[in-house]
Formats: C-alpha cells, structure tokens, sequence
C-alpha cells in the first residue's frame, strides 16, 4: 500500500489489446436484432395512406401560404406609415420662437411644426 491507502487490487485495469479485438469480432460476428414492433401504449401508431400524407401536405402549404400573405400586407401596412422628411431653412428668429414654443409646452420641436403645418393646411382647405 501506498500513502494513499490504495492498492493495486483497487484499480480497475483495462483490458490487454487481443481480448478487446475477440470482443468486438464476437459483437460484430452477432446479427442485429430487428427494431422492436411493440405495440405503444396498447395500439400502434397508424401509418397514414399517400392521400392523407398528400393532404396534410398541402394544407399545410396552404397555411403558411396564408401566413406569408399575411405578414407581407403586414410588412405593407407598416410601410405606409413611413415618415417623410422636410428640409427646411429657418432664420435665427423663428428657429428661437420655435424652441420656445417647445420648451414652454414641453413637445419636440418637430411636433410643432406639424401640428403648424396641419392648422395651415386645414385653415386653407387642403
């Protein structure tokens, strides 16, 4: 015994080279077993025909046919709220009467420019 408290006969010892090899020809000298054909739960699971694999086929190309129509009308509808950009050159005087009318009712400056823009248009009936 070692200081350890282990002995040789603690060991496990791998096998010598010519056993393994009669072990695997005698494994691989055994056919294969057949998968089970055990019946699951008491029946067995049904083989469904051509036709209702053809039919659950296409319907389910249909379904998510209509699923990509759907998402592209999606995608479409999304589109057409799409913001649409104006340049516009201001003086000193009216960039600071905007920033004001920002500041004091507390809106980006953007929303009111459009909600000048909206009153405008419906004020001259466009």
């Amino acid at each position: 015994m070692n200081k350890a408290g282990l002995g040789l006969s603690n060991l496990s010892i791998a096998p010598r080279k010519a056993e393994r090899q009669t072990e695997e020809v005698a494994v691989a000298v055994t056919p294969p077993t057949p998968p089970s054909t055990e019946k699951v739960g008491g029946t067995m699971l049904p083989k469904p025909s051509e036709k209702q694999r053809r039919e659950t086929a296409e319907a389910r190309a249909i379904a998510q046919e209509d699923v990509r129509y759907s998402l592209k009308n999606l995608k479409r509808s999304k589109q057409r709220n799409v913001k649409f950009f104006i340049n516009i050159a201001l003086d000193y005087e009216l960039k600071a009467r905007l920033q004001r009318a920002a500041s004091e009712n507390d809106l980006k400056m953007t929303a009111v420019v459009k909600a000048a823009l909206d009153y405008y248009l419906t004020e001259n009936e466009y």
